[in-house]
Order: C-alpha cells, then structure tokens, then sequence
C-alpha cells in the first residue's frame, strides 16, 4: 500500500505528499527508511492559502522548483513566483509533458508512458537541472517540486529520486499511484475540459495513475541506462557530489 503518513494537508493544494517513510536498500546492503522533510511531490499550488503557506515555513520548505512550461506558469502563476515568500527560493525549470504544457494545443499522446520515456530520453538536460535544484548543499531545510498535477513530470522526477535512494521499483510504483486517490475529481475535470476544448474525446489514462505506466517506464530505465543513479550521472550529467548529497539526504545521513 502507499505510504499513508506522507500526504501533507494543506487547504488549497491536493497531492502535496513527502517522499519519507519508504524502506531503502544501500549497495552495502544497510536498510533503512527514507527521511521526511526533505523532499515534497506537489501539483499545482496556485490555491494555497495563508495558513497553508505558514504549514510550509513551519515545515522547513527552503525551495519550489517548478517543471511546468511557460504557457502553464503564465496562466496558472506559482505563488512562490512573487514576493513575499523570504526564505523560500522560486526556481522555474520548464519540462514539457504533450497536454497541459502546450495548453491542450499539442499532439495529444495516446498513452503517458510515451511522454514518460521521452522525458528520459529527450529532456535529460532539463532533469539534470531539476536535480541540481533538488540539492541545498550542506543547509538544512526541504525541498519541494511540481507540475500541473502532480503526477506525470512529478512522477519521473520522484521515480529517479526514489530510485537514487534505494527505493524498490515496488514502492516507487505505489507512490506513483497514489497520485490517483488524491487527485481523482481534479483529474476527471481536467479530462472534461480537454473534451470540450478539443471537441473530441480524449484517453482516459492520461488522467489516472496506472500502475503499468510506471513499471514499463522502470523497465525501460533499467534496460537502457541500468540505474537511477546510472541515468542521472552518465547520461543526464549530474555531477556525482550532487548525487551523493542527495542520496544521503533522503536516507537520513550525513555526508
């Protein structure tokens, strides 16, 4: 089942989930569980309110880091964008998932795993940015990063996160899904809106977190670039002192 202490209640945002609370594996063989605060999934935050912004302070939140495109920030602003926020950093990494970043205007994709590997494939330059954010250093505080939903540009970033740790494939398919119960109206209303917009029907799994989509997208991590660690380093070119802090952030150690 999905880990159920990770969901952060906040009045104005859904789908806000820490990646704490996973059981880890090292290559040494060391088990552990993955630490909270460090690190928050998200989807939109346009919503927030004050009591909700007062929860993130008070949660250690340091930095968003926004993978929605220009198109999306422009319509739907992220309220970490302007001022007001003192010690919280804004950082706008645009990543393009098809749908919601071209404004419903694209090639629609007929399933999310192709958006899912050419992310991988095509967009490592934009990954290799988002983990560079994802890293504060030696300063303390948590991290938080999003897309419209939640659940697809979100999605492959915390799968690679997860699987940096030492997450299992399991796990990491569970946090996947869990998207899906917290997210379920807004994406049925997301998929009534494309209808109407484009006049014709649209797939329903764009708008639901299958767990096949997330398995066939490990699968073709593994195969193609072996490792999280393998892809972030040798093929997307983070640099292995980023990497290293931020395994060891999300296990709980110190470097």
């Amino acid at each position: 089942m999905a880990n159920l202490n990770s969901t952060l209640e906040l009045k104005g945002a859904r789908n806000v989930r820490d990646l704490g609370g996973y059981p880890y594996g090292t290559e040494a063989g060391a088990t552990g569980k993955t630490a909270f605060g460090a690190f928050l999934r998200a989807g939109s935050l346009g919503g927030l309110r004050g009591a909700d912004f007062a929860r993130l302070e008070r949660y250690g939140l340091r930095r968003v880091i926004d993978v929605r495109s220009s198109f999306e920030t422009r319509h739907w602003p992220d309220p970490f964008a302007a001022a007001g926020h003192p010690g919280i950093e804004y950082v706008h990494i645009p990543m393009f998932d098809q749908l919601n970043s071209s404004g419903m205007r694209g090639q629609i994709p007929a399933r999310m795993l192709d958006v899912y590997l050419r992310l991988l494939d095509d967009d490592a330059d934009s990954l290799r940015r988002v983990f560079e954010a994802l890293d504060l250093g030696d300063e303390p505080g948590c991290v938080l990063f999003h897309c419209r939903a939640g659940k697809d540009r979100t999605g492959v970033i915390a799968m690679l996160l997860l699987g940096l740790a030492g997450v299992s494939d399991e796990d990491i398919v569970r946090d996947y899904v869990a998207t899906g119960s917290a997210m379920t109206p807004s994406m049925w209303a997301q998929r009534a809106l494309v209808t109407i917009v484009l006049r014709k029907r649209v797939p329903r799994s764009l708008f639901v977190a299958h767990a096949e989509e997330m398995e066939r997208t490990l699968e073709h991590l593994h195969e193609r670039y072996g490792t999280a660690r393998a892809y972030l380093e040798a093929y997307a070119g983070v640099a292995p002192d980023v990497l290293d802090r931020l395994t060891a952030r999300l296990r709980g150690r110190e470097m």
